[in-house]
């Protein structure tokens, strides 16, 4: 869905129709994380069409290269490429053909910009350096991104900075945010089973409730952003899942719940790893009961290079104007993003898919979720111009 009536003469807008038929087909048909088989043979045969080297990088991923001859640093960008196990709401006549599945949060268009980006890139040249463009499967909960790193994406050439991008939804189609610093939250998961003593509902004397345990547990738990977080810092603590008692007349001997906790600061993430620890075997103890915590971090926090962060800030400023780079605020969402940003300077920034006029507001994740198909052409010309003035000539090292 796009107004085309706006185009310019730039590259994004002159390959338009080639991003929204791509990013049509990976959306009719999605495929959740490390199983991506058609996506990645979809981008191999259309890599192979432009004659850019490419090899398969964690199992269903893509890694090409684009060399301009010329000594000179390597600039990475990444695009992810799994859909969600969401059931599609929609009459598109491109709307998902795999019942249960949807690219309900953007993956598509980000493969359909790179590889549009990557087809002007190889048609007119770089001017030193080289570009890898990386293809990662597995976002969405599965860390796609560690396996793309063990299979030495980021070697051979080493790369100098990476860059991704996000379409979304709270910005509007035309607008782009850069930030500096923390862009999104590091991602925690924690599962606390408490056992108690099981028994009759109607003689609760005789066991310990674990139920009863638990209640207290996630009360207490929301105590530590309220009350131990700095309040110029941030935290979020939620416990989504509890798993209790199979009966109503019957206590059950354990309960198990899960959530997620999410910091930007380091230091924040080792505070609330210890309170949660602390919180819910105390009070289980202090019950009757007991708890075992068993807590993952799994991602740490996106931080953009404030120096990479600088340069497509500029890049955006040309591609949209000035007044259409917007400050943002970052999110508490996760993103594997992270892990590459943790090995090299770099920048993940975000382009605005949202149109009320035509009804293209639903949030990431929801089962009518949509695009104004213009932030491709976006897309496309921020990473053209990303790439432009990273691997300037004139650009030290």
């Amino acid at each position: 869905m796009t107004d085309r009536s706006k185009q310019t003469d730039s590259p994004g807008h002159r390959l338009l129709d080639f991003a929204v038929d791509l990013r049509r087909d990976f959306h009719r048909h999605p495929e959740i994380g490390m199983r991506e088989k058609r996506t990645q043979k979809i981008i191999r045969n259309l890599l192979k069409e432009l004659k850019i080297k490419h090899r398969n990088v964690a199992g269903t991923g893509v890694l090409g290269m684009i060399r301009s001859g010329k000594p000179g640093p390597t600039l990475m960008l990444r695009a992810d490429m799994d859909a969600l196990p969401v059931t599609e709401i929609s009459d598109a006549p491109y709307c998902s053909v795999n019942e249960g599945f949807m690219h309900a949060c953007g993956h598509d268009a980000h493969m359909a910009v790179l590889l549009s980006a990557a087809r002007h890139l190889r048609e007119t040249g770089i001017p030193r350096g080289s570009v890898k463009l990386c293809f990662q499967p597995g976002e969405e909960g599965f860390k796609g991104a560690a396996d793309v790193i063990r299979d030495g994406a980021l070697r051979r050439p080493d790369v100098d900075a990476a860059v991704g991008l996000h379409v979304w939804r709270d910005l509007k189609v035309g607008q782009i945010a850069v930030l500096s610093g923390p862009v999104m939250a590091a991602v925690d998961l924690v599962e606390i089973t408490i056992t108690g003593k099981g028994g009759h509902a109607a003689m609760p004397h005789l066991s310990v409730d674990p139920v009863l345990i638990s209640a207290h547990v996630i009360t207490a738990l929301q105590s530590i952003v309220s009350r131990q977080v700095d309040p110029l810092d941030t935290g979020v603590v939620t416990i989504a899942s509890v798993d209790a008692g199979t009966a109503h007349n019957i206590i059950p001997e354990e309960v198990v719940l899960r959530g997620t906790c999410r910091t930007f600061r380091k230091a924040t993430r080792k505070l609330v790893r210890k309170r949660v620890e602390q919180i819910a075997r105390g009070i289980a103890r202090s019950m009757g009961g007991s708890a075992k915590v068993d807590y993952d971090e799994f991602l740490p926090a996106t931080v953009n290079d404030p120096t990479v962060a600088a340069l497509v800030r500029e890049a955006a400023e040309a591609v949209v104007g000035k007044k259409n780079v917007v400050p943002a605020e970052p999110s508490m969402g996760g993103e594997d993003m992270s892990l590459y940003l943790n090995e090299v300077p770099g920048c993940f920034a975000f382009v605005g898919l949202r149109n009320e006029k035509r009804g293209i507001e639903f949030p990431h994740h929801h089962a009518r979720f949509e695009m104004d198909e213009g932030c491709l052409a976006v897309g496309t010309d921020l990473m053209i111009e990303v790439t432009k003035r990273f691997l300037a000539d004139s650009r030290p090292v």
